[in-house]
């Protein structure tokens, strides 16, 4: 089990119900744009969701929180995007 495994298990309606408020303005909230040749990974919603998450888990830094998106089976099932998330794609260098 991966050191950053929550002890208290999360449901995905209990995760819906927090974020809730915050979905029913994301239809008149402005579209993420990329400023760079590059094309984001990630979606507003997608950030939404992880900025919940790593308040909800008490995470440390951003990299604490990526390695809890790929390990934890709730955070990789219900936070994570799609094609996953890289340090990169997350935060600046």
């Amino acid at each position: 089990m991966s050191r950053f495994a929550n002890p208290v298990k999360y449901s995905a309606l209990s995760f819906a119900q927090l974020g809730q408020p915050l979905t029913k303005i994301l239809g008149i909230t402005p579209q993420l744009e990329s400023r760079c040749n590059r094309p984001l990974q990630v979606t507003f919603e997608d950030q939404l969701n992880a900025l919940i998450f790593f308040h909800l888990e008490e995470h440390t830094s951003g990299r604490h929180l990526i390695q809890s998106l790929k390990e934890d089976d709730f955070a990789r099932t219900h936070i994570a995007p799609e094609k996953g998330i890289a340090k990169s794609s997350f935060s600046r260098p």
